[in-house]
């Protein structure tokens, strides 16, 4: 079996459970969304088109967990990956700051109702996207930062045994 495939599969575990513990124990209105911030992690690590397939997987299982309309998250999680696909984000700022704006639009898309408009009025709307926002920013940077940790000594290790 392909390392890659099981490493992939262990991430997609991890954040399966992280994501199904604060849905179900956390309850507030507003809790991270793991899934999103995985799927612009796949990206930048320059696994776009496993990043599309798991953002289809991803958002059905969403919306099973959550008991939102079928498909929507998926479409939604879809173009955040495939925008961000556009976007060479190296630095660990570039990084955070995007997870703060992508999470915005995703709280937002998830509100709007075509005919109606936001479900919500302008001032909540724009006060839990700011909370939920912070929040998957938050979880990002942790991410992020353990990534680069593991990263520098995973290099050190492999330098080590090559002596």
């Amino acid at each position: 079996m392909n390392k890659k495939f099981v490493l992939l599969g262990e991430q997609f575990l991890v954040v399966m459970g992280l994501q199904v513990f604060f849905l179900n124990y956390f309850k507030s209105a507003v809790v991270p969304l793991f899934f999103l911030i995985w799927l612009l992690i796949l990206v930048w690590d320059g696994n776009i088109e496993v990043a599309l397939f798991m953002a289809f997987i991803t958002g059905i299982i969403y919306d099973l967990i959550s008991k939102g309309f079928y498909g929507m998250t998926s479409i939604t999680f879809l173009v955040i990956v495939y925008i961000n696909s556009f976007l060479k984000i190296k630095s660990i700022t570039g990084r955070i700051s995007s997870i703060f704006i992508f999470s915005i639009i995703y709280f937002m898309m998830g509100l709007f109702k075509y005919p109606e408009g936001f479900l919500w009025n302008f001032n909540t709307l724009l006060r839990y996207s700011l909370i939920f926002a912070l929040y998957n920013s938050m979880v990002g940077f942790f991410i992020e930062a353990s990534m680069r940790r593991l990263r520098l000594k995973w290099k050190a290790k492999k330098g080590y045994l090559s002596i």
